[in-house]
């Protein structure tokens, strides 16, 4: 019998550890959703004998709520809200709870899935059963955040019409506030669509960067030596306060824009109807909205997607641009599996390595973020070092140090389709 080397036997710990906490993973699924089967169960039961609406229903429901908490030790309120989604999973998702209780997704994916519904048609068993069978063939495999995003796009397609005035009714609520906290300290927190507060993020994210970068160069007593974060409150406060970020120093950093990216219809574009846009990789925006950010864009790129919503070309024939685009377009965000950051955060890596005679080419092109990058440079220890190879349809397949491969699939448009 050949000697196992001391990489192989500290590979083969490490694999059985990872297998055995997966393992538990998926028997804490299938126990968390015992509890929700039963917790529908006593719903069910409180159901048929007072239906909401009939008297007594809202004390009745508070009582057996409290009995729950009581017994768990835990809050009314989170209990009473872990009975509507029970409740929920039972009567409208059965599905759901079959994947739930089979442990192919975990209670944080149940808790990003059941929210969406709330766009449905009432009632309209079609739309609930394209629904279940759309998120469960995404979910399975998937992150909660990602499926999350993707939840919310299977919505707007599915029931445009009811999410679009779901949306215009929220944008009603936008609003600032501001809570006091302790020590001097307090909290700035604006209510505003989602696709705005992300741009203003993004941008003062960008310029707090510039001002970070610069202040690693400096090895002076008396540098900058603030975090990320408080670089971009910082910005954020000047630019509110007197129209210009005043703690930046040159002006690099203050001609930054936000960048988001945002898909639409060509129809919709031309005011032809009002589908719902889509943020990418967060869910839907307003098609007005979607059209005043259009009308200032400084360029474009036609999408065109196969009958599964994955982008198969654009229609910018300059090679490295086109090639730019189209990345952007199929990628949407970072392609480790799991990861949401955006593809304007990213590199883009050449899969098969360029030094090694890989292709500048799109079937070995992808983005990855800065971090996920990192673990595939070629200078890393093999015991850290990953690797990335795409696949046909623009799958990447990852391998780990320990030889475990793991499949990230380029994210459809389902809004689209």
């Amino acid at each position: 019998m050949a000697d196992i080397s001391p990489i192989e036997v500290e590979f083969q710990r490490v694999s059985a550890l990872r297998d055995e906490w997966t393992t538990l993973g998926t028997e804490v699924s299938r126990l968390e959703a015992r509890r929700a089967e039963i917790m529908g169960e006593r719903f069910a039961m409180l159901r048929e004998k007072l239906p909401p609406g009939a008297f007594d229903h809202d004390v009745a429901f508070r009582s057996m709520a409290a009995e729950f908490a009581a017994a768990a030790n835990m809050s009314q309120g989170t209990v009473e809200g872990d009975f509507c989604r029970a409740d929920t999973l039972r009567r409208e998702l059965p599905e759901i709870a079959k994947a739930y209780a089979a442990g192919l997704i975990s209670k944080r994916h149940v808790d990003v899935i059941i929210p969406p519904t709330i766009g449905l048609p009432y009632g309209d068993a079609d739309a609930y059963a394209q629904y279940q069978a759309r998120i469960l063939e995404f979910a399975v495999g998937e992150t909660p955040a990602r499926t999350g995003a993707h939840a919310k796009a299977l919505v707007a397609a599915i029931a445009p019409a009811s999410v679009s005035e779901r949306h215009r009714s929220a944008r009603e609520t936008r609003n600032a506030q501001f809570h006091s906290l302790s020590d001097g300290m307090g909290q700035l927190v604006i209510t505003t669509p989602e696709v705005l507060g992300r741009a203003a993020l993004d941008r003062a994210t960008a310029m707090a960067k510039v001002v970070f970068e610069q202040n690693k160069n400096d090895t002076s007593p008396d540098a900058d030596r603030r975090t990320m974060g408080q670089i971009r409150a910082d910005i954020i406060m000047d630019l509110l306060l007197a129209g210009k970020a005043e703690s930046v120093t040159g002006t690099a950093a203050e001609s930054i824009k936000a960048t988001v990216q945002i898909t639409l219809t060509a129809s919709t574009l031309t005011g032809d109807d009002e589908r719902m846009a889509e943020l990418d990789g967060s869910g839907p925006v307003l098609p007005d909205l979607a059209r005043d950010f259009a009308s200032r864009a400084t360029s474009w790129s036609r999408l065109f997607l196969d009958p599964e919503g994955m982008a198969v070309s654009t229609d910018n024939y300059v090679p490295t641009a086109s090639m730019k685009r189209f990345l952007r377009a199929r990628d949407r965000h970072c392609r480790f599996p799991g990861c949401r950051m955006p593809v304007h955060r990213c590199e883009i890596d050449h899969n098969h390595d360029h030094a090694k005679g890989g292709a500048t080419e799109i079937c070995n092109l992808s983005h990855f973020c800065k971090g996920h990058h990192t673990l595939k440079h070629p200078d890393l220890d093999e015991r850290y070092r990953w690797s990335a190879t795409q696949l046909p349809g623009g799958a990447i397949a990852w391998t780990s140090p320990t030889g475990a491969t793991y499949i990230d699939e380029p994210p459809p448009r389902v809004m689209f389709v």
